[in-house]
């Protein structure tokens, strides 16, 4: 008894001894705050917390501030990091058909990692060089006649009244939509263009941009190259710095995560390209004008469950009313977007994905919104990993508090 006493006796005075320190040193450092960045004053604050260790808070204050820091170092260096960010997410997706491909006996990881990459390396240069012109030119073209249309809109294009509205006025300001918009955009134009080089370059223009597209283009492939080969060397390496205590835990939290992450990554981005090629297919059977840069649209922003869909069905109908036959082009919109979401929803993602891995598409556009707007491309990278792990703790704490004794005496009450 005395034993314990003493034991809480000297870790409360510990204790009290490092709240003492920290504050003084954190007077100390705050006198010089004008010489210290965070990543100094992270180092000063984990070497003052070292003789602490076992001390009842010290994991909690040290996860904080590397956390901080962490934060810190992506909206400081996070254009930098880019490119390892990307080619480690693109190790992450890869690393399973790399697997599957080195189980051949006559073929190693190298080679089975080569074998990927060129065919890949050569699709993306052929994508960049044929169908991103492509694009740009449809896009360009939909827009001017989506803008022309509008000025142009009058009541008889309706074709039907809409009641309690004035259909003359209502169309009067949709036909000044586009020049209040490009009003705005031209003069918006030297902070928009700033705005989106920083999110995906993040350094300006000149020499440093010049040196983040070259690092995207060639850095990114090299780092990509040795995350694949290493790639469980790097993970092994992991898992044996887990502390033994919470290793179990830790791993089996991990798989979950992992299993979770994996199937939405794999599963969605294979799933919106297969959905994005049937949409483009169908609207060229049907003879549907800009067929390709609204399949485009599915493809490349059905990482998002549904955005893609509504995205591209809005410049679609569109298209439909400005046509000529109102009807006709309404339909073939309707048959060739309800059959691809059809085989989506009935083949595709079961196949595919699974079953459902109960992330909400309007937590995904979230974590994507606030880690573009924080950390730019990085946070785009990270939004989606975040996201799931976020949402795979909330759910194990949800957990615990159920099995708890609190909410087992309320629920019996």
């Amino acid at each position: 008894m005395n034993m314990a006493t003493g034991d809480r006796n000297e870790g409360s005075w510990r204790f009290a001894q490092g709240a003492v320190l920290v504050l003084v040193a954190g007077f100390f450092l705050y006198s010089l705050r004008d010489l210290l960045n965070p990543f100094l004053l992270y180092c000063v604050v984990i070497a003052l917390l070292a003789p602490f260790r076992g001390v009842r808070g010290h994991a909690l204050v040290v996860t904080v501030a590397t956390l901080l820091a962490g934060v810190w170092v992506l909206d400081t260096a996070g254009s930098l990091l880019a490119p390892f960010f990307l080619a480690f997410v693109l190790a992450y997706i890869l690393d399973p058909i790399a697997d599957r491909v080195s189980a051949h006996p006559r073929i190693n990881r190298t080679a089975a990692i080569f074998l990927i990459l060129v065919p890949a390396l050569a699709a993306g240069a052929a994508a960049l060089a044929f169908a991103l012109p492509e694009v740009v030119r449809q896009a360009g073209d939909l827009i001017t006649y989506v803008t022309n249309w509008v000025r142009t809109l009058n009541a008889n294009d309706l074709g039907f009244d809409i009641p309690f509205v004035d259909e003359e006025s209502l169309l009067a300001s949709i036909r000044d939509l586009p020049d209040t918009i490009g009003a705005f955009l031209r003069e918006q134009q030297g902070t928009i263009a700033r705005g989106a080089w920083q999110t995906f370059l993040g350094l300006g223009r000149g020499v440093g941009a010049l040196f983040t597209v070259l690092s995207y283009l060639v850095l990114t492939p090299v780092l990509m190259f040795y995350l694949l080969r290493d790639y469980d060397r790097i993970i092994a390496r992991a898992d044996d710095l887990l502390p033994g205590r919470v290793r179990e835990g830790a791993r089996g939290f991990f798989r979950e995560y992992d299993d979770l992450l994996s199937r939405y990554l794999r599963g969605q981005v294979a799933t919106a390209l297969l959905t994005g090629a049937i949409t483009w297919i169908g609207l060229v059977i049907v003879g549907f004008p800009y067929a390709f840069v609204l399949g485009v649209t599915v493809a490349v922003l059905g990482v998002v469950p549904y955005l893609g869909v509504v995205v591209s069905l809005i410049p679609a109908v569109i298209l439909a009313l400005a046509s000529g036959d109102i009807g006709m082009s309404l339909l073939k919109v309707g048959v060739v977007y309800g059959v691809a979401q059809g085989l989506e929803s009935a083949v595709i993602s079961p196949r595919i994905v699974g079953e459902s891995v109960g992330l909400h598409p309007v937590w995904i556009l979230l974590a994507l919104s606030l880690g573009g707007f924080f950390f730019g491309f990085v946070g785009l990278l990270i939004g989606v990993p975040l996201a799931v792990a976020i949402k795979l703790l909330l759910v194990r704490t949800l957990e615990r508090y159920r099995d708890s004794r609190l909410y087992k005496d309320e629920a019996a009450t």
